[in-house]
């Protein structure tokens, strides 16, 4: 999966020296905007798409960030939601173009979506690719979460974690 890590970068990058920048957080969204046209022309249609993911979810951690700290939960769901869609859509980091036969992350989002019915969130976590996926599940489906990603990818597949209610800290 190393090229198609690298692939990321690389068009991100690309993005960015159009611009006469090192990375792509450097370029102004509104001239990226303005140059759209020529970008996809000088490079391609999927930098662009890539890019288009990086400034929304600039945005998106910003928002999922305030949600958070003002216990707007929902909110929360919601973007992480947007986010995967993105992930999805644009970043096209689900599945190696070199294995399209092997789907595994859109088929647990699919199966996760099935579940969740509308609640919750679902998506792409880590890099992508043969990762994972991260669900925020309410607590009375979780069960049948974990039956149905079992029942799909095998036993033991579905991990349930909790996150406590404050963040890092020292234990001695």
């Amino acid at each position: 999966m190393t090229d198609d890590y690298v692939a990321v970068r690389t068009e991100m990058d690309e993005v960015a020296e159009y611009f006469g920048k090192k990375v792509l957080r450097e370029v102004d969204e509104n001239q990226f905007w303005d140059n759209l046209p020529d970008i996809k022309k000088k490079i391609s249609d999927r930098a662009v798409l890539r890019a288009i993911h990086f400034f929304g979810d600039n945005y998106r951690a910003k928002a999922e960030t305030e949600a958070l700290k003002n216990n707007r939960f929902e909110d929360f769901l919601t973007l992480v939601n947007e986010s995967g869609d993105s992930s999805m859509n644009y970043l096209q980091n689900l599945y190696s173009c070199r294995k399209p036969t092997e789907q595994g992350i859109p088929l647990a989002i699919m199966a996760g979506k099935r579940i969740l019915k509308g609640k919750g969130a679902i998506r792409v976590h880590g890099g992508g690719f043969a990762g994972t996926v991260q669900a925020f599940v309410p607590n009375d489906l979780v069960n049948a979460y974990r039956l149905e990603m079992d029942r799909i990818f095998g036993q033991n597949s579905c991990y349930i974690m909790t996150i406590r209610p404050f963040g890092g800290i020292e234990i001695k």
